[in-house]
């Protein structure tokens, strides 16, 4: 039976001499991956644009309030301070109950309540501005909702 080495997946492409084994160079077996970016444009006085002031915080992956399910908790998700975290919080309360059908959860609010929910939202909390869709706002009403609508059960 002839000598037959093992190599990991990754090289199974790769045919090798039976007199010698080489180990592959890095270039032949790397994952590494090239991506061709748009080049950024200089403004006036060869001034780099600030792109960092311009892009939103995106939600994070997974279902809220699931940490150990391959979600997030939104207290660690904001990294926000407590006092603010709870200011927010209780602030986002009061902005609920004024417009949003307190007696249904978060995703069976009409559209146009949600609406004006986030508006009044970002109106009082600015901070929303920052994020995509305002979701934090969307999250705390969603965990506001669910609690009070479970509570009456």
């Amino acid at each position: 039976m002839d000598y037959c080495p093992y190599y990991p997946p990754i090289t199974l492409r790769k045919i090798f001499d039976k007199d010698r084994s080489p180990s592959p160079s890095a270039s032949e077996i790397t994952l590494r991956r090239v991506f061709n970016f748009d080049p950024v444009h200089l403004g006036e006085n060869n001034e780099t644009p600030n792109l960092v002031s311009n892009t939103l915080i995106l939600r994070p992956r997974g279902p809220l309030s699931k940490p150990n399910h391959g979600g997030y908790t939104l207290r660690h998700a904001l990294r926000w301070d407590d006092r603010t975290y709870k200011e927010v919080q209780e602030g986002l309360h009061g902005v609920c109950d004024r417009y949003l059908d307190i007696t249904t959860t978060f995703p069976k609010q009409t559209p146009d309540a949600v609406s004006k929910f986030l508006q009044a939202a970002r109106e009082q909390f600015p901070i929303f501005g920052e994020y995509v869709d305002q979701w934090p706002a969307s999250d705390f009403a969603t965990m506001y909702l669910k609690n009070k609508f479970w509570g009456r059960i």
